[in-house]
């Protein structure tokens, strides 16, 4: 699944940034970089955005854990409790979902926010990106 929108992430960006017309070279009035080589400014967001990720996988983790319980609790009861139980557990199947729909879109514009920077500064410098990078994201 992370394969398909990380492939979705940089077709859209391919679309949007060749029909946009971006600009490959940056304006005159910024210092110019080495080509391919991130900015300090660049290489610390790409370093916070991989931080954010291995945020959210430890939360996913941490939701996953959750829903074992629930379902186990849910498994083991019977009569009234196990209907109670799975009430709990379908409540927190769908706040996980909300929460999960919630954090994809807010991480979708920070990516094409990003991804967009990288374009901005040459054709290796998202490549540079740890992001970017197979292994890159840890699962």
């Amino acid at each position: 699944m992370r394969a398909k929108v990380t492939s979705l992430l940089v077709g859209s960006l391919l679309v949007l940034g060749f029909g946009a017309g971006v600009q490959t070279q940056q304006p005159e009035h910024q210092h110019q970089q080495p080509p391919g080589k991130p900015s300090a400014d660049m290489s610390a967001k790409c370093k916070a955005m991989m931080a954010e990720h291995e945020k959210m996988m430890a939360e996913m983790k941490a939701a996953d854990q959750r829903l074992d319980d629930l379902v186990a609790k849910m498994n083991a009861a019977s009569g009234q409790a196990k209907t109670d139980a799975t009430a709990a557990t379908v409540t927190e199947i769908v706040a996980q979902r909300k929460t999960m729909r919630d954090r994809m879109m807010q991480m979708h514009q920070g990516m094409m926010s990003h991804m967009m920077e990288h374009m901005q500064a040459g054709p290796q410098s998202m490549a540079m990106c740890p992001m970017m990078k197979m292994g890159g994201m840890k699962h």
